[in-house]
């Protein structure tokens, strides 16, 4: 196999700034960030195919609206996409729910005026609704029960479902001497502006990553560009009327607010736009990208209730992303094969099968590790903490890498258990209709044996007797029975979840019980 070369990224910018990153960055790209949660993936991914995308420009154009809601890019440029932060919705959904210390005058006196201002375009019909405020509250209510990110977190850093383009918001991060020192004055352009939108500490560029992985993957193939485009603005825009109330809501306070006043709302340098820039992902990605665009096509393509929808997609994001890190690590020491994800379904302590995946995980884990050890020594040069001690970029690496797929394969219960020794892979009932809708177009069916081979084919992952022997073909003392339960209780747990039947006793298959 002939040597990668790190230098070559997609989209094609000049190799230099490569190696002006950390040794994480230079082996898995710009970048994978310990502290993103797996929703933000989904999130971070849908701001930006939502957002109008270009080059960098000081207004926005009319070529970059319409690269709005599409999964298209400039050639041979960095690109940059041009997010409406919306603070005011973002407040008024979030903010009396936050921590009482993070909750500062300034956004107090702007949530109380907010809601003032909306009392005023309230028209109250019904004589069992006694005030406003109920209708106010009922409608915070109902926005923030699509909460996806809150934890201990300050208001402007907490998330919504992507259910509706207005409900799906950039980083905002507030400074708390900057906030303080506004105090109660609404009337500042800074109330909404004095934000750090360009921050990336928790949308920390791994939605970018995935953005930028699609459009490499369909450069070439405008059908099935067109068609995932179609399906996703049709999953983001599935709830209209969240939609319209979202609207309402920030336009309202938009409207009495003296810093909103582009009449074209064509600003860039202003609120209503902000310029982030997607930076770039190593060219080996494409390796990968025709099978990330079909899992996720076949996977929209279902017809399921939005909400359910985006959670199995925030899930195969995930999913595609480790399979992304395996990828690289390989290709970036110049190995030919790839990781196996050996899975263990057997809840026996003893089996082979519980031994070999246990072994497996710690390989993947290892490798993933390694591979920044490849980045060019030179570029270690300023970089060094005191005393020239390289350690810290190297634990700086695995914090971002190693220890980020494990946090994040535990979040979705690929990776057990959660707490404690003996991580191996493992499949949840999540995990499982997920890798169906991934692999089983809607609507149709496969044999279980033709499933199982396509689930080693695009993940690699090996569950029963025949795909272990064609991975472990050159280790002949290995015993396959337990390879026959691992792959019995995975065809009880498929059964379980409404996705096999059986024909005989010799044939079963799987089939995808969602309408196209």
């Amino acid at each position: 196999m002939t040597q990668i070369d790190r230098n070559k990224v997609f989209p094609n910018l000049p190799g230099w700034e490569i190696s002006k990153q950390n040794i994480q960055i230079q082996t898995y790209g710009r970048r994978f960030y310990k502290d993103q949660t797996y929703y933000e993936y989904l999130i971070e991914f849908l701001l930006v195919f939502v957002s109008p995308k270009g080059r960098r420009e000081s207004i926005l154009t009319e070529e970059m609206k319409e690269r709005a809601f599409t999964l298209s890019v400039p050639e041979n440029a960095e690109i940059y996409y041009y997010p409406s932060p919306r603070v005011a919705l973002k407040r008024y959904i979030f903010f009396n729910r936050s921590e009482q210390d993070k909750r500062f005058p300034i956004d107090k006196k702007a949530w109380e005026s907010h809601r003032e201002l909306l009392e005023d375009k309230i028209d109250v019909q019904h004589s069992y609704i006694k005030n406003k405020d109920f209708i106010l509250d009922s409608l915070q209510d109902l926005l923030y029960g699509f909460n996806a990110v809150i934890g201990k977190r300050s208001w402007f850093a907490q998330s919504l479902l992507p259910i509706a383009p207005n409900l799906i918001f950039c980083e905002s991060m507030g400074n708390k001497n900057k906030r303080l020192d506004l105090f109660e004055d609404i009337e500042n352009p800074k109330c909404d502006s004095e934000f750090g939108f360009t921050q990336h500490m928790f949308m920390a560029r791994g939605g970018e990553l995935y953005f930028l992985h699609l459009a490499q993957a369909l450069q070439e193939d405008e059908k099935l560009k067109s068609e995932i485009e179609q399906l996703l603005k049709e999953l983001v825009c599935s709830v209209p009327q969240i939609e319209s109330i979202a609207q309402f809501l920030q336009s309202s306070w938009e409207e009495e607010s003296s810093y909103f006043s582009d009449e074209d709302n064509n600003q860039v340098n202003g609120l209503n736009h902000v310029a982030l820039s997607v930076k770039w992902i190593p060219a080996t990605f494409i390796e990968r990208g025709k099978k990330s665009a079909i899992e996720l096509k076949n996977l929209l393509q279902a017809e399921i209730e939005p909400v359910e929808k985006i959670n199995l997609l925030s899930t195969m994001i995930v999913v595609q992303v480790l399979q992304l890190f395996c990828l690289q690590s390989q290709r970036f020491q110049n190995k030919e094969t790839n990781l196996e994800w050996l899975v263990d379904l057997t809840g026996d302590s003893t089996s082979l099968v519980r031994k070999m995946a246990v072994q497996s995980y710690s390989k993947i884990e290892e490798e993933i590790f390694t591979a920044v050890h490849f980045a060019d020594s030179e570029s270690y040069e300023g970089k060094l903490k005191k005393d020239g001690d390289i350690s810290k970029l190297l634990e700086d690496a695995s914090d971002n890498s190693t220890l980020l797929i494990r946090k994040l394969g535990k979040d979705i219960g690929l990776i057990i258990p959660p707490t404690g020794s003996h991580m191996r892979l493992a499949f949840n009932e999540e995990l499982i209709k997920t890798f169906v809708l991934s692999i089983v177009p809607a609507g149709e069916r496969m044999l279980l044996s033709t499933f199982l081979e396509k689930l080693y084919g695009h993940f690699n992952i090996i569950v029963g007797p025949s795909e272990a022997k064609k991975h472990f073909e050159s280790q002949v003392d290995i015993d396959y029975s337990s390879f026959d339960i691992n792959q019995q209780i995975f065809q009880n747990s498929l059964k379980s979840c409404g996705f096999l039947r059986d024909l005989s006793d010799a044939t079963s298959i799987v089939e995808n019980p969602f309408k196209e």
